[in-house]
């Protein structure tokens, strides 16, 4: 999940965007994308296609099936800067924030993003571990999990930081902060959710 703030705005002004079962738990979503195809086919009449969010996609087919918000998707490092696409990184929790990016926001709040599985994840052989992947588990249906396995390493989702870190270094416009206890990823400062919402 990730909230956002407008630099400048007053405080208190905030649009909340989210990815896969995130909609579930915030009906109040202001933004969802889910990276995978499959994620809308398996969720749209679950409840899904009801949900406020303005809802977005890479893929054609899903958009026009569904009636969704477009945005072309290519592989490159760091945020694309003219929003003429975004750029892959394997995970809906890479292209997310390329839509707030997108639409104007430059101080991004990364919540959920501790990028940890279990120490004893084994991708290669589809076995879990001793923790879940998610706050919510694991899909539902078996055709939304995704083995990474050469890049997570003791437990670390270590590809997906190193698609940060390169936005760190090619996207100093955007200020990143990391509300994600515990989180693995340390090239962004980090905070609490609270300290940037009381007051």
């Amino acid at each position: 999940m990730l909230a956002a703030a407008r630099r400048g705005q007053e405080r208190g002004a905030w649009a909340v965007y989210g990815m896969n079962h995130v909609w579930r738990d915030f009906p109040t979503l202001d933004v969802f994308l889910a990276c995978n195809p499959e994620y809308y086919e398996t969720q749209w009449d679950l409840g899904l296609k009801h949900h406020r969010a303005a809802k977005w996609t890479w893929d054609w087919k899903t958009a026009m099936k569904y009636g969704l918000n477009f945005i072309p998707g290519k592989w490159a490092d760091g945020f694309n800067k003219d929003g003429s696409c975004i750029h892959y990184g394997h995970s809906s929790g890479f292209q997310l924030p390329q839509i707030a990016y997108h639409d104007g926001f430059r101080r991004l709040l990364l919540c959920g993003y501790d990028m940890r599985y279990a120490a004893d994840y084994d991708g290669k052989n589809q076995r879990i571990g001793s923790a879940p992947r998610h706050y919510f588990g694991e899909y539902e249906d078996a055709a939304l999990n995704h083995w990474p396995s050469v890049k997570v390493k003791d437990g670390v989702h270590v590809e997906l930081i190193e698609q940060f870190e390169k936005v760190k270094r090619l996207n100093p416009e955007v200020e990143i902060i990391n509300c994600s206890p515990g989180s693995a990823m340390t090239c962004f400062p980090m905070a609490t959710l609270e300290q940037f919402l009381d007051g």
